[in-house]
């Protein structure tokens, strides 16, 4: 995966669709990308979980929840201006200060 690549492709559709300056159409674009490392490991791991053990997918699980959501959800509020809600009432959306 070509990180630049992706997120200039990403910023062109946007530019082309019309949404956004600049810089949120870049902001996207950053956020869509900066755990793509992480999407390589767990990608890795769907495809051959037997060849991980216990500790090797807690820490998978571990770096790819604590850093890919908060991309996903700024991405997402910049895009279509949808908060992140706690649908599954679990306290997904708290602060750290709320815990």
């Amino acid at each position: 995966m070509d990180a630049g690549k992706i997120g200039r492709a990403i910023e062109i559709a946007l530019e082309a669709d019309g949404f956004g300056d600049s810089a949120t159409r870049h902001d996207i674009a950053f956020h869509m990308t900066d755990w793509l490392d992480d999407l390589k490991d767990w990608h890795r791991f769907c495809e051959t979980p037997q060849n991980f053990d216990a500790d090797e997918t807690v820490k998978l699980l571990v770096g790819f929840l604590v850093h890919a959501p908060n991309h996903m959800a700024a991405a997402s509020k910049l895009l279509t201006g949808i908060p992140v809600m706690d649908i599954f009432q679990v306290g997904a959306v708290e602060t750290a200060d709320q815990e």
